[in-house]
């Protein structure tokens, strides 16, 4: 068996002349047939050729993957770049799923030294059982023609060489080349969805039908040209850059093509759309059609935000962290630092200092981020509001107010940056405690005080 894929590399101009392929290698099968396939194509094809291998640190035999490659890579004398963290606690950290992490710091890995070292292309080593497992798990979320399209041949420098090759082609090649290759044992873990497809549900599917995974991949193509075609008709809608529209633009467009538009705005931000389902889009929507000013959070630290008459995507800060305890002195706290001490009498509010009674500093203060559910008695007002309408009503944005730091005694909302204090925490005329706010962000709520 004689595995050739110069036509379908030539079809979507893979191989850049002259120019410089990174191939990703986990030392697998499927990547050690590509890399090997690569190094042939080199040797009489006019590009150059260079390796990476991201450490996943999941497992024990992480180590011996990596030095497999290395070795492997040096009897092959392709340049190998390694980087490597603890996957593990960067999901903790983002609240995502192991396999969402090690997916984000991989191509993070791969893009970042493909512009160190100047390749023109990023090859992954996806077949044709890769792209039917993709379509299932799309189909089984929920997906309309995109999500059907599977794993794009090529995507910016991506390139999938592998993509219409089977695996017992991959095997065959491994085979007549001599070639052996390490397996990771995650890929028993039946607790992954991807292997619980792999493993339990495509082998009962394909009694039903033996080239199930070659006529997914058929659909797929077919789905990803119609695709290409329905993108061309909502790109003629979007404005040439930026990740904004007229809410009045978006909503004249034909009905079929709005999705696309916002799924389309959304890739402009480059926080990638995997996540990005058919509820966001109808939410995106539903936003753009109530019109005034609002604010959805979307997956990857996005957010769409009406404000104008115009819908816009924008990536969002980073959240802050869980509430602390403010004691005398400084207090740093995410990217703000307080600092809080005793007056001997009451002063007005400022824009960057707030003022409670002298009492609270017996009692737990604490300082954390606004939901916008705390209410306030702010003087001369008829009663409690809600934080979130109270910062409407001074003009702050949506995207914002979840930025303004908010001061608790004893659990009870106390006061609010740009806001006030709350009646129960007035200074009287003996004294105040002073909490005075220093931090490096004054500049992103300065206009809220």
């Amino acid at each position: 068996m004689t595995m050739d894929l110069t036509a379908w590399m030539a079809q979507w101009n893979m191989l850049p002349p002259g120019g410089l392929v990174l191939c990703a290698v986990s030392g697998g099968r499927d990547s050690v047939c590509l890399l090997h396939y690569l190094w042939t194509l080199r040797r009489r094809g006019d590009f150059s050729l260079a390796a990476a291998h991201y450490n996943h640190h999941m497992r024990p035999t992480a180590g011996r993957d990596e030095s497999f490659v290395a070795e492997l890579c040096r009897r092959l004398d392709v340049p190998l770049y390694v980087e490597g963290t603890d996957v593990c606690a960067a999901a903790r950290e983002w609240g995502c799923g192991v396999e969402e992490a090690g997916r984000r710091l991989r191509y993070d890995f791969l893009q970042r030294t493909a512009d160190r070292i100047g390749a023109d292309r990023i090859a992954t080593a996806h077949h044709m059982g890769d792209q039917a497992e993709t379509v299932l798990l799309h189909l089984l979320r929920g997906t309309g023609p995109e999500g059907l399209a599977g794993i794009p041949p090529v995507r910016g420098r991506l390139i999938r060489p592998l993509l219409q090759t089977s695996r017992q082609e991959i095997e065959g090649y491994l085979q007549e080349n001599g070639l052996s290759h390490v397996e990771d044992e995650t890929n028993e873990n039946l607790d992954f969805a991807r292997n619980r497809l792999r493993r339990v549900v495509l082998p009962e599917l394909e009694k039903i039908s033996p080239a199930l995974r070659e006529n997914i991949a058929r659909t797929a193509r077919i789905v990803d040209g119609e695709n290409r075609y329905l993108n061309s008709l909502a790109m003629e809608w979007l404005p040439p850059e930026g990740a904004e529209i007229p809410c009045r633009q978006l909503l004249a467009a034909p009905e079929a093509l709005r999705p696309r538009l916002a799924r389309l705005l959304l890739d402009r931000l480059a926080v990638g759309k995997k996540d990005f389902s058919a509820a966001h889009v109808e939410a995106v929507l539903a936003l753009a059609a109530r019109g005034g000013r609002g604010m959805i959070s979307l997956p990857g630290g996005a957010a769409a935000i009406t404000e104008a008459g115009t819908l816009r995507f924008q990536l969002l800060p980073q959240p802050l962290p869980q509430p602390a305890v403010l004691r005398p002195g400084r207090t740093d706290w995410g990217p703000y630092t307080f600092w809080v001490e005793q007056k001997k009498c009451p002063m007005r509010q400022e824009p960057h200092a707030i003022y409670l009674s002298c009492d609270t500093m017996d009692r737990e203060l604490r300082i954390g981020g606004c939901t916008g559910r705390e209410r306030l008695t702010l003087p001369g007002s008829r009663g409690a509001r809600s934080v979130k309408r109270l910062l409407t009503e001074h003009g702050v944005a949506p995207e914002r107010r979840s930025r303004i730091p908010c001061v608790a005694v004893d659990g009870a909302p106390a006061a609010v940056w740009g806001l006030g204090t709350d009646i129960r925490f007035l200074p009287a005329s003996d004294g105040a405690v002073e909490i005075r706010w220093i931090e490096k962000e004054k500049t992103e709520t300065g206009g809220t005080t």
